[in-house]
């Protein structure tokens, strides 16, 4: 058995699902929740607390809410032999020898590069279908979305710019970024139409201005557990997007063949993460 210990927003738990799952389908053994950090609501000082948030999805899998020792212990009376891994994320970039754990572990970290479950794209991208279908007026921004040169304009704000914390560690990316990206945008291709998602709507609004189409996707389009907003990204053909799991994502599940995705170079603020971020981004993308 693979347990997998959730943790962060949705983007962080899409990516530590993806390398549980290519852990177990490599040990042709079964994947098991951890939900036991989601579930602790004791205060902490500069931290935004996180459900679980991949029911969106169709994924057949069964949530363990219970701790970490009491999830260990059941996997040993599972066991006779074998011996049970403690994987703990050591580096933020990619380690192959993190594949070599055993069919029998529980893992702990965020896994946040392609190279840890590329060889099962096919079936992420199952995996990842949206659960929740799209209401009428949801649609219909979807439908305006896959007829445009569309390009999505993924905006991070609120806790990268609020909280101590995330504002020292991320950092919220600046406008120059965007410009800089624009500019990329329209050397490559005709005709783009910019939608702009983001967790601070109303600030893009009045800070965002543009010489092109412009759609400001409000929280209207969000959706359960703001599914619809990834979905909704997802079908864009061109990204820009912030040092954000949750654009990463939407990105990555485009499937226009010939999607543009621009990213931020610096992912962290901190340096000494920052150093770690080589394997973050796929080959293929831009980075500014």
């Amino acid at each position: 058995m693979i347990v997998v210990k959730l943790q962060g927003g949705l983007g962080n738990q899409m990516f530590q699902y993806a390398f549980a799952k290519n852990l177990a389908m490599q040990n042709k053994t079964t994947l098991n929740f951890d939900l036991s950090f989601l579930l602790d609501k004791s205060p902490r000082e500069n931290f935004v607390f996180r459900d679980f948030d991949l029911d969106i999805f169709n994924l057949n899998i069964f949530a363990e809410e219970t701790k970490k020792q009491s999830v260990l212990k059941k996997i040993k009376s599972r066991l006779t032999t074998s011996k049970v891994f403690n994987l703990k994320e050591k580096h933020f970039y990619f380690e192959e020898s993190n594949f070599l754990k055993g069919k029998n572990s529980y893992i702990d970290g965020y896994w946040q590069s392609e190279k840890y479950f590329k060889e099962i794209e096919y079936q992420l991208r199952k995996d990842f279908s949206f659960k929740h279908l799209l209401t009428s007026r949801e649609e219909l921004m979807n439908e305006k979305i896959k007829s445009t040169n569309s390009v999505c304009v993924n905006f991070r704000r609120t806790d990268f710019v609020d909280l101590k914390n995330s504002a020292e560690t991320h950092g919220a990316v600046g406008l120059d970024y965007y410009y800089e990206a624009i500019r990329v945008i329209e050397n490559k291709i005709s005709n783009p139409v910019f939608y702009v998602f983001s967790d601070d709507i109303d600030w893009c609004e009045k800070n965002f201005k543009i010489d092109h189409p412009t759609i400001f996707v409000s929280h209207k389009y969000k959706g359960p557990k703001f599914s619809s907003y990834l979905n909704l990204m997802s079908n864009c053909k061109h990204f820009i997007i912030p040092n954000s799991t949750f654009a990463w994502w939407g990105a990555w599940l485009s499937v226009f063949e010939e999607k543009i995705v621009i990213a931020p170079t610096n992912w962290f603020k901190e340096s000494s993460l920052q150093d770690q971020t080589q394997d973050l981004l796929p080959n293929n993308w831009i980075k500014l």
